[in-house]
């Protein structure tokens, strides 16, 4: 049975979830600015306490700390700069948005955490071999599930039932007559409101079948392939795995090879095992 949420119900959720993910989407903005120093990162960053400490846990990391020990957010940023800051306050903020099982879909919170890390690292690792921006080809791998998050919250007290991979049938099918929308969709919008830049948050809602899209983008397919790089990694998650298929069309698209997206794939594994554990 078909039970439709409209936009309101699901705007109503938004609003309960952590402000971490909007601190980023101001931190990108941020970048932008040629009069921001490290202060204004500060002071953006200190809005949040919850937030503040993720991020000091995750730069005292083997990945980001080197070996020195970071004791206030101060420390950390004239240590490391903005770029890796922005980093980890991405990292910090999926694993504050996403701090609870999926009972919808039957994910754990860890399983949720480490696919979207994963992702996002392989994505800064391909967007460093292509003309893709960096920072919002990171940003994509982390925030992509931000609609699953937002579906779950909104029905998993209904009697909608819960996503099962053998009996369900295609995973977006299955949202939208379950609530309306897929979960993609609905990250798009949730990521809309939020202020994150209009390409990323079309390459989230059609990364899934990034073929669909009129006309296609890299950032899409660049998306789909590393998701389906994290997947055969052993971090997928449940329902997508029809939508990885290694296709020439999406790699063409991409602008990359399947050499460099499995070279792409172990570099960030590398990285992936050194900072795992902050989000795990």
């Amino acid at each position: 049975m078909t039970t439709t949420f409209p936009r309101e119900i699901l705007m109503h959720v938004v609003k309960a979830l952590p402000a971490a993910p909007q601190i980023l989407a101001q931190l990108g903005k941020l970048r932008l600015e040629p009069d921001a120093d490290l202060a204004d990162v500060t002071a953006l960053l200190k809005c949040d306490a919850a937030l503040t400490a993720r991020v000091l846990r995750i730069a005292n990391s083997a990945l980001y700390g080197g070996g020195i020990h970071y004791s206030s957010l101060d420390h950390a940023l004239a240590r490391v700069g903005f770029g890796v800051i922005y980093r980890i306050a991405g990292i910090a903020a999926v694993a504050q948005m996403a701090n609870q099982d999926l009972k919808l879909y039957k994910i754990s919170g860890p399983r949720l955490r480490e696919n979207s890390l994963l992702t996002a690292l392989i994505m800064e690792e391909l967007a460093g071999s292509t003309d893709t921006d960096s920072q919002e080809a990171y940003s994509a791998g982390l925030l992509r599930s931000t609609g699953k998050v937002a579906l779950d919250g909104m029905m998993r007290d209904s009697s909608a039932g819960y996503f099962e991979p053998d009996s369900s049938g295609p995973l977006a099918q299955w949202e939208k007559g379950r609530a309306g929308l897929s979960s993609c969709e609905a990250a798009e919008f949730i990521l809309t409101e939020w202020r994150f830049p209009a390409s990323l948050c079309s390459a989230i809602g059609h990364h899934l079948e990034p073929e669909q899209m009129s006309p296609p983008t890299p950032l899409a397919n660049l998306l789909n392939l590393a998701a389906g790089a994290a997947a055969r990694h052993g971090h997928a998650l449940p329902g997508e795995g029809p939508y990885w298929t290694l296709e020439p069309e999406k790699l063409e698209a991409a602008g990359v090879g399947e050499h460099q997206l499995e070279e792409a794939s172990a570099s960030a594994l590398e990285k992936f095992e050194l900072v795992r554990g902050s989000v795990s």
